[in-house]
């Protein structure tokens, strides 16, 4: 019913600025999974919470706060879980130091999509509207003023929609790593053409040759 997935690939390592992916760098003695909310289980939904948070050198976690989520009982239940985390102790040192900011998606997936979020993400990508975007924004806007737009969850549906179609095409890390750069700058442009056609589909705003991919 739930699947946790991390940011992953050279070309999402553009969304964290000073934070880190999460990836092997960082293993848990303890990483309790999030609760389905049985309310939204019931209703069918998948969805997704992005967290932000300090790992010590002592394993303990903290300064856990939710950067976006596709519904407010998913982030509930995600900074719930995440309060119970133990990393595996490290020692401090070049490239490891005391404290260590990271960023993490956890994604809750409906057993009617299968188990894989790619799947329900990809769907999201292709077919909401403009209208329903634009919504989604002011919505983060409101409740996370200090974030940048890009951290907002439908580009991470985006970005991991597109290294999903990397991996397919083949692509490498640099052609990765451009695609990523390309989404990025495209951003205000982005936000932009759905404020002013909420008609139109997200999709079809975003850079031709990203569209292409989903």
């Amino acid at each position: 019913m739930l699947s946790v997935k991390t940011f992953c690939l050279s070309l999402m390592l553009l969304l964290f600025g000073p934070l880190e992916a999460l990836s092997e760098e960082l293993e848990f003695d303890s990483e309790p999974a999030p609760r389905y909310p049985r309310s939204l289980y019931e209703r069918g939904l998948s969805g997704v919470a992005i967290i932000a948070f300090n790992a010590h050198s002592d394993g303990s976690i903290t300064d856990v706060k939710i950067v976006d989520s596709s519904h407010p009982k998913f982030a509930q239940s995600a900074v719930r879980a995440a309060t119970q985390w133990r990393a595996k102790p490290w020692q401090v040192g070049a490239g490891k130091p005391e404290v260590r900011a990271f960023r993490k998606e956890l994604y809750f997936t409906h057993f009617k999509e299968g188990n894989q979020p790619h799947r329900w993400v990809r769907q999201r990508v292709r077919w909401v509207s403009c209208s329903m975007f634009n919504k989604a924004l002011s919505d983060f806007q409101a409740h996370s003023p200090d974030q940048a737009w890009i951290d907002m969850h439908y580009f991470a549906y985006t970005f991991m929609s597109l290294a999903r179609a990397a991996t397919r095409l083949k692509m490498t890390d640099e052609q990765r790593e451009e695609t990523g750069e390309v989404l990025v700058a495209a951003v205000p442009q982005i936000v932009a053409a759905c404020r002013a056609q909420p008609d139109r589909r997200y999709r079809d705003v975003l850079p031709e040759r990203l569209g292409g991919m989903l």
